[in-house]
């Protein structure tokens, strides 16, 4: 059994509408993507907005995620899990990826950083960080910041350890029903 899975088999909960665990192809985050776009709720703008959240943090397992495999095509694709949670009054996406644990205060320290900023905040520090050349591998950057201003909810973020130089990075958004 990889990472992934033994990590998420420990996140277990209620109302799951959609879970997924292993690589995040072009192929996967398409299939998925749709289907989140069009059956996830009857409200149209909340459905895009779970897609778009899905697509900026999906995109960052693929490219960062510390599990590779490769595809039919010979492409390297990083390997994850999400879940998305219907609540009475909100979505909870849930996605994560096995780690060089030397990132986690990178990650931390981004997340904290991302949630101190209002929206004008995270407008600018996004201009800013598109400006910059293209972070260390699996430092995550603007889709964070994107998935924060989506959501209009600060990220939560934790980390398993999985052995002594590999951690199991999590991160949670809340998507309000009601905007």
């Amino acid at each position: 059994m990889s990472a992934t899975k033994s990590v998420f088999t420990r996140l277990t909960g209620k109302n799951i509408v959609m879970s997924y665990t292993g690589p995040f192809d072009g192929q996967v985050l398409s299939m998925f993507g749709k289907n989140i776009e069009y059956s996830i709720s009857a409200d149209k703008k909340l459905n895009k907005t779970i897609f778009k959240v899905f697509i900026e943090l999906a995109q960052n397992v693929s490219y960062y995620s510390n599990e590779q495999e490769q595809t039919k095509k010979g492409e390297s694709s990083g390997v994850g899990t999400f879940i998305i949670q219907n609540n009475d009054d909100h979505y909870n996406f849930i996605l994560g990826n096995p780690i060089n644990k030397i990132h986690e205060i990178i990650l931390k320290d981004k997340c904290d950083k991302i949630n101190s900023y209002d929206r004008d905040g995270l407008r600018t520090y996004k201009r800013e960080l598109r400006k910059l050349p293209q972070g260390e591998r699996g430092t995550g950057n603007i889709g964070l910041v994107q998935a924060a201003l989506l959501s209009r909810n600060p990220l939560n973020v934790s980390f398993i350890e999985i052995e002594k130089e590999k951690s199991f990075y999590i991160i949670a958004v809340k998507i309000n029903k009601e905007a």
